[in-house]
């Protein structure tokens, strides 16, 4: 019984913990976006951190990836820049064709450089605007740009590809979306 409860009251915080991660509007290359949606960021039961979608306009017409748009991840733990490097690479492969990959992976490799390590409560942005290009922030302070708009146009489908980093991700991503 006293497991039980401990269990749920931790499944309870870390859902508390994901509201208010995120502020309602957000700047990125000179323009203001809005918080489109939210989600928790969860591998089987641990919650890793929180990601949010900004948008200048919270619709999918035309295309709910068009830029501007950031998406910000908030974590709950610590990550090796080697892990997201590693990552990233491998759910790119897994998104596209090998034509594909082979014509963005130099650029692709240079803007994963720019990760680092992070730790519990460390904040990640990856924005693409049309006059700033694909943009990795680290707590506010720019790591890593990239103006390849062929990899800005494949990044993103680490979390809306077809085999994304998590499909209820996605689709609570996408659901903000009118």
């Amino acid at each position: 019984m006293l497991k039980t409860l401990l269990f749920s009251s931790m499944i309870l915080l870390s859902s508390i913990s994901h509201a208010g991660s995120f502020t309602e509007r957000s700047a990125f290359s000179g323009q203001i976006l809005q918080l489109c949606s939210e989600s928790a960021l969860r591998v089987m039961l641990f919650n890793l951190g929180d990601v949010a979608l900004y948008r200048q306009q919270c619709n999918a017409v035309p295309d709910p990836l068009s830029p501007p748009l950031k998406l910000s991840f908030v974590y709950n733990r610590g990550f090796t820049g080697d892990e997201f490097r590693k990552s990233a690479d491998e759910l790119i492969r897994r998104n596209v064709d090998d034509a594909t990959y082979q014509q963005i992976e130099a650029d692709l490799q240079a803007f994963n450089a720019g990760y680092q390590d992070v730790s519990a409560g460390d904040r990640y942005d990856i924005g693409f605007s049309e006059n700033a290009g694909l943009v990795l922030l680290k707590n506010g302070t720019q790591v890593s740009q990239s103006d390849s708009l062929e990899l800005a146009a494949v990044y993103y489908k680490i979390w809306f590809g077809n085999n994304p980093f998590s499909g209820r991700v996605k689709s609570n991503l996408l659901n903000g979306l009118e």
